[in-house]
């Protein structure tokens, strides 16, 4: 088992995540919206900004989902599904993956110990 960490940059690729971890079988996955440091650190905090988001704005932005997957192989499913949507994550900073294994995942659906 592995807890599967995806830090998404650019939030209009939003709905494509969740497809693929719907087509890939990943479940009972979490979402959270947050900031990207580096930008914000960057870039002042303005006390009134506009309706309409720069692109510097929106970078300031990112997204972390989690979940937890059965075998690295689901991780390469999910790319390739992003592949096959034209969304090449090497190619363009989209998204950053990281995969940790996990020693013990204890819920109704999955079990397991190391």
């Amino acid at each position: 088992m592995y807890l599967l960490i995806i830090q998404l940059f650019k939030s209009e690729y939003k709905d494509d995540i969740f497809l693929a971890f719907t087509s890939c079988g990943i479940k009972r996955a979490s979402f959270f919206e947050g900031f990207n440091l580096d930008k914000v650190l960057q870039q002042e905090f303005s006390l009134f900004s506009g309706i309409i988001r720069t692109k510097e704005q929106k970078e300031r932005y990112s997204m972390l989902i989690t979940g937890v997957v059965d075998k690295k192989e689901r991780v390469e499913d999910f790319i390739n599904v992003l592949k096959e949507a034209d969304i090449d994550i090497k190619k363009e900073d989209i998204l950053r993956i990281v995969l940790i294994p996990a020693a013990v995942v204890i819920d109704s659906e999955l079990s397991y110990e190391e």
